[in-house]
């Protein structure tokens, strides 16, 4: 029964992203980069929701980086 209502939530969740989104000309992933580089605190259920959103672009497991690609990042 909870899990039915946090799932009802993150949906409600990501559909009020979304509209925020579109309202402010932007797609749901620039609008969630911008809430992230203004390091404002997600609610638990807004964490979920952007957590879903990345998950359904990379549905597999990605690679883990080399040290390398980490180096090469942090530069």
């Amino acid at each position: 029964m909870a899990e039915a209502e946090i799932h009802s939530r993150a949906d409600e969740l990501e559909t009020a992203f979304a509209r925020r989104a579109r309202a402010n000309g932007r797609t749901f992933a620039q609008e969630v980069e911008l809430l992230l580089e203004r390091n404002e605190k997600f609610t638990p259920e807004e964490r979920v929701a952007v957590s879903r959103y990345f998950r359904s672009r990379h549905p597999e497991i990605q690679p883990a980086l080399t040290l390398d690609e980490i180096r090469e990042g942090l530069e």
